[in-house]
């Protein structure tokens, strides 16, 4: 009697413990279901915001060809007048691109070379206590406000530049500003940025790559240069390309040593990256607020085209990622 007293006790207990563990594994699969939907709604909500910051500025952007009759040429004169301060306004947009363009690519151009050269010595040369200081402190150096970086380049750079350059520049007393002063500022803000990043590339390399390169005799530098690089030469691209993304569209502190209106008339010479100018970002820091009628939505439109170039380059990013061949 007391056997089948104990039998039925443990049956019932089980059956409690089976009800307790299908409670726990439904109360469970809900919370994964709520969780799922949070995050596709997170998800979804983000999509939606960046879908309408495209449409309001591109709306706003393109009311500047119904506003205004001349607005037809933004992509092909350098002649800068929304306010039609000298009579009838133009709009011409080439100038503020050629700007960015120049300064951007002169930013990119300089600042590879030395980020990938301090990617590679903290991943391949550097003790694990140095990159502790190290890393650290380059994650602090990305994090510096531009406007810092832009206020030290007007108080240190400009004059330092115009005292060399000075001479070069049809007025003395406005040159150091302009894309030479621009340029080193970009610099200094991607540096960090490309370093960053091509660290995190370069980590993806599998050390098989590194031994079969160095069983084969290689030196330490040819490791990095023939067989490191190139294994990780997606992740790389990756990394300048944000790097240029970021000195496309940075305003604050490249307007800060600008100083310009509208392209200079010397293009061709060496005094054009040493005295006042422009890029797409400066007028609409400067003037938007105080822009009403067709001359707001020609600043809409800067903006639109910095948005679609920065976009590009974004996806272009995305795609070499995409391509990586170790993950």
């Amino acid at each position: 009697m007391a056997e089948a007293t104990d039998r039925a006790g443990q049956t019932i207990s089980l059956a409690d413990n089976k009800a307790q563990r299908v409670m726990r594994t439904k109360r469970s699969k809900l919370i994964d279901y709520g969780i799922q939907r949070l995050f596709l709604v997170c998800a979804a909500f983000i999509v939606v915001i960046i879908i309408g910051v495209f449409l309001f500025i591109g709306i706003n952007a393109f009311h500047l060809f119904g506003a205004s009759p001349t607005a037809t040429s933004i992509l092909t004169t350098t002649a800068w007048d929304p306010g039609g301060n000298n009579g009838t306004p133009s709009y011409g947009m080439l100038g503020f691109i050629l700007g960015t363009l120049v300064t951007t690519l002169l930013a990119v151009i300089i600042a590879t070379p030395f980020a990938f050269g301090m990617a590679l010595f903290m991943v391949e040369s550097s003790s694990p206590r140095l990159n502790m200081f190290l890393r650290p402190l380059l994650e602090i150096f990305t994090g510096i406000p531009s406007v810092v970086i832009g206020f030290m380049a007007l108080v240190i750079l400009v004059p330092w530049i115009r005292t060399i350059a000075g001479p070069l520049t049809p007025i003395p007393a406005l040159a150091g500003y302009g894309w030479a002063t621009a340029t080193i500022v970009l610099i200094v803000m991607i540096l960090p940025t490309i370093t960053s990043i091509s660290i995190d590339a370069l980590k993806t390399v599998p050390d098989t790559i590194r031994e079969a390169s160095l069983s084969l005799g290689s030196t330490k530098w040819q490791t990095m240069s023939r067989a490191i690089l190139p294994a990780a030469t997606t992740g790389l691209a990756t990394a300048v390309i944000l790097g240029m993304s970021r000195a496309i569209g940075e305003a604050l502190a490249v307007s800060l040593v600008l100083k310009g209106k509208t392209l200079p008339a010397h293009v061709f010479t060496p005094a054009i990256f040493f005295g006042p100018n422009v890029n797409m970002t400066q007028p609409i820091v400067i003037n938007f607020a105080e822009a009403v009628g067709a001359e707001r939505y020609a600043y809409f439109m800067l903006g639109f085209l910095l948005l679609v170039v920065s976009f590009i380059f974004i996806c272009i990013s995305r795609y070499l990622a995409s391509r990586s061949v170790y993950q």
